[in-house]
């Protein structure tokens, strides 16, 4: 039996040598480079086109990537803008893993508490892209896909979660929505009528800190293939509607616009 399993084992050897010599004689390794750094954006080009058409060129059909498309997705907007409601029927749609709090004993979670305790806000971001980021290597995430709610805050926080992450979203929901219509909106909620005064200084504060941050923001998303805008000003239904909409049209797009060349 051993001798059956060496004689197998050489003539898998020899083989595979002889693949390597006329891979050599004939440069194959040569041209699949070659051709590759020359058709690679076009055929990314190709693949952006045919997701804008809704898939009529029939490129994404012919490479058979629409099944089983895992979304990860990132929702952001102002206090008010409809972020919670939003990720809920997306995580029905697609079943999808809502970003959950992480244990109290966890080291990064203890990192998190001591930057909030000295106030210090880079350290808050740091810890808490941590925390994410591993959250999403985890084994349910990677099968279902994600939505985040919570973070980022700040353009250093984008930039962490879509150029150093390791999984970084593969869509962008920026929820547009005026600074009067969401205080209206938190205004009017139920749990608003005991703490009023309370509740309404943290949102003017946070609504502070937001249009600080957001022309910056705005100015890095609409770089990106990401993104999805959309306004949140609108009926529940109708901000549904067109969310899912850009969502399902454009699935495959990553990175930055100047990636892909025009056509």
């Amino acid at each position: 039996m051993s001798f059956i399993v060496d004689k197998n084992n050489y003539k898998l050897l020899e083989f595979a040598a002889e693949v390597m010599v006329y891979f050599e004689k004939h440069k194959i390794i040569e041209i699949a480079k070659l051709w590759i750094a020359k058709n690679i954006k076009r055929i990314a080009a190709e693949i952006y086109e045919d997701c804008l058409k809704g898939g009529k060129c029939g490129m994404v059909a012919s490479l058979n990537m629409t099944p089983r498309y895992l979304y990860r997705v990132v929702m952001f907007g102002r206090h008010g803008s409809g972020r919670k409601t939003q990720a809920q029927y997306l995580i029905k749609r697609f079943n999808l893993i809502l970003s959950d709090d992480t244990a109290p004993h966890d080291p990064l979670a203890r990192e998190l508490q001591r930057a909030f305790y000295y106030d210090k806000c880079q350290a808050k971001s740091h810890a808490l892209a941590n925390i994410i980021s591993r959250r999403f290597l985890d084994c349910d995430c990677l099968r279902h896909g994600w939505i985040l709610i919570n973070f980022p805050h700040t353009l250093q926080d984008i930039q962490e979660l879509m150029e150093r992450f390791k999984i970084p979203p593969n869509k962008f929901v920026y929820l547009r929505c005026p600074e009067k219509m969401c205080m209206l909106r938190l205004i009017n909620m139920p749990n608003m009528k005991e703490t009023l005064q309370a509740n309404c200084d943290y949102y003017e504060q946070e609504m502070r800190f937001f249009n600080n941050q957001e022309p910056q923001i705005e100015s890095y998303l609409m770089k990106r293939q990401e993104t999805i805008i959309v306004d949140a000003s609108q009926p529940t239904n109708v901000v549904k509607t067109e969310m899912l909409s850009l969502i399902e049209k454009t699935p495959y797009l990553m990175g930055f616009k100047h990636d892909l060349i025009e056509k």
